[in-house]
């Protein structure tokens, strides 16, 4: 029988062919490109069924191929607040069947794959260095006991006794909960195409109700795919009663997927992909990386999250160089992971590869435009002064990415470039920023400086996208650093949806819309909440030194 599969994996093998993917790098980033769904056979060997681009899954949604059903899901998180989140995707077998159908390999797409009975099914985060017993389930685990949705949890949930309660004050805590149970809505466990977040935060300066964690989609009630995959646990009725915090269960950032049959399949690994190798050149204030897999066919990922290298690969690479900025990597070495994948084969798994400059990158030129901005366009001068200034990174060769959302990471960042990135000597700790690296010397110095803060569970959260109010805020903290005049006054009354302008940042935007930095946005809003792209961000810190 393995003969025979292997044989017919083997000629679907022939014409399979990897597309040719631009290389990109992304600092601080943290989007998946690419799901990895492998199977375990009966010697043990991992197997790659399939690799399936998120933005294919999100095109087969959009599509109606996949079920766009909203699902809702109460929790309680490791805060003192509630949390309400949304998804669409597969249960786990859907997505079992979906990657199986997806494999280019007749052979494996033959194959009856299921999450049964005392199968395991385990869930590989990108910020991950293995699997680990928390993410890995049985089908009893995720399936076996009811499920629900509790949409009475945020009515009768007091932040400050971080317990039930009715504020009516008339039930007893008992009643509370048997309440909220009563009015369950069973759910079920699913693995996210598209996701949202929203935590029911204590108001105070730091903490809005009704906060975004996701921030993407911010103010427009839409779901999106900046963390899917994703593994959505709603809870069950002992987590209820027990008070239990269940919402770093749904964990998010998923890029590989392995199933463990209890009778795994008699199917035979057509070989192992090597491990990937890379050569490393150097031009100006750039190095080059070339990445290359001595197994024909095989796909490289590459952690385009170049600052983070403990994240795993998921990015395609295709031809010519993935660019980094000299100045992540001020000792002249750069460590980055990376990945060679093929259907049917097992492989090495993520490799550290440590680079050195082998010499002078011999045509850097090439890498000079941006493929991905017409010069015709309203932000190509905004492009250029930002760059021109080193104020942003290319994220990858010749692109610019300018729909592309603005992280904290990336503000920070150019906010610390347009100072001359000062020489830091106290560095503010925070605990998903490792300290020495250049964005820890960003953070800290606009932290010193008043420009911006961290939040209360010690976290700076580098990866949100940021919001139009909170870049006027942070824009208007540094001029009050700067000494420069604050006292432009715009009207936001005008703009349609003004009232949701959040009271923190009030003055901030008034100021950055009298000085031209931020303005409507052609339909009568100024979006305070939504989050602004590569391209708008651009174009504010233009309009700021043009201000000047």
């Amino acid at each position: 029988m393995k003969k025979i599969i292997s044989t017919l994996l083997a000629i679907a093998l022939v014409a399979l062919c990897a597309p040719s993917v631009a290389a990109k790098t992304t600092p601080a980033g943290q989007t998946v490109g690419s799901v990895l769904f492998y199977i375990t056979n009966e010697d043990g060997d991992e197997i790659l069924v399939s690799r399936i681009p998120v933005s294919e899954m999100e095109a087969d949604m959009r599509a109606g191929n996949i079920d766009d059903t909203v699902h809702n899901y109460s929790l309680l998180d490791r805060f003192v607040t509630t949390l309400h989140q949304e998804a669409q995707g597969f249960t786990v077998q859907e997505f079992i069947d979906y990657a199986r159908e997806s494999s280019p390999l007749s052979g494996l797409r033959a194959l009856q794959l299921s999450l049964s009975g005392e199968s395991e099914i385990s869930f590989w985060e990108i910020d991950q260095t293995g699997y680990d017993e928390l993410d890995t389930y049985t089908y009893g685990d995720l399936y076996g006991t009811p499920r629900y949705n509790f949409p009475l949890l945020y009515e009768y949930w007091s932040y400050e006794k971080q317990d039930y309660y009715d504020p009516e004050g008339k039930l007893t805590r008992e009643q509370v909960i048997d309440k909220i149970f009563a009015n369950g809505e069973p759910e079920t466990v699913i693995l996210s195409v598209r996701a949202f977040s929203q935590r029911y935060m204590v108001t105070s300066e730091k903490f809005r109700v009704d906060y975004n964690m996701e921030n993407y989609w911010s103010g427009q009630g839409l779901l999106d795919n900046e963390r899917t995959m994703r593994v959505m646990k709603p809870m069950t009725r002992d987590e209820l009663y027990n008070r239990t915090p269940t919402a770093s269960d749904t964990r998010y950032w998923v890029a590989n997927i392995r199933l463990s049959m209890e009778k795994a399949p008699d199917v035979a690994s057509l070989g192992e992909v090597a491990a990937p190798t890379a050569v490393m050149t150097e031009a100006g204030d750039n190095y080059y990386i070339r990445f290359n897999c001595a197994t024909p066919g095989a796909t490289i990922l590459y952690n385009h999250n170049f600052i983070s290298p403990s994240y795993t690969p998921t990015s395609p690479y295709g031809d010519g160089a993935v660019i980094v900025p000299k100045e992540h990597f001020k000792s002249g070495t750069v460590t980055m992971t990376a990945r060679a994948v093929r259907e049917g084969y097992s492989d090495a798994g993520v490799v550290t590869l440590t680079l050195e400059s082998s010499g002078r990158e011999e045509n850097p030129e090439s890498y000079s435009s941006y493929s991905d901005v017409p010069e015709d366009e309203w932000y190509a001068t905004a492009v250029a002064y930002v760059m021109e200034k080193g104020l942003f990174d290319l994220t990858g060769k010749n692109a610019f990415s300018p729909d592309a959302p603005m992280t904290r990471a990336m503000l920070v960042t150019a906010l610390y470039r347009l100072e001359s990135s000062p020489d830091v000597t106290k560095f503010i700790d925070f605990s998903d920023i490792t300290r020495g690296t250049p964005l820890s010397a960003a953070v800290s110095w606009c932290g010193s400086a008043g420009i911006v803060n961290g939040y209360e569970d010690g976290t700076f959260k580098p990866d949100d996208d940021i919001t139009r109010e909170q870049i006027a805020a942070m824009l208007y903290r540094r001029a009050r650093y700067k000494n420069e005049d604050v006292s432009e006054r715009g009207d936001v009354s005008k703009f349609s949806d003004s009232g949701a302008i959040s009271g923190y940042a009030l003055d901030a935007l008034v100021w950055a819309n009298g000085r031209g930095i931020i303005n409507g946005m052609g339909d009568g809003a100024i979006r305070p909440r939504g989050t602004a792209t590569r391209a708008q961000v651009a174009q504010m810190l233009l309009n700021y030194g043009e201000s000047l």
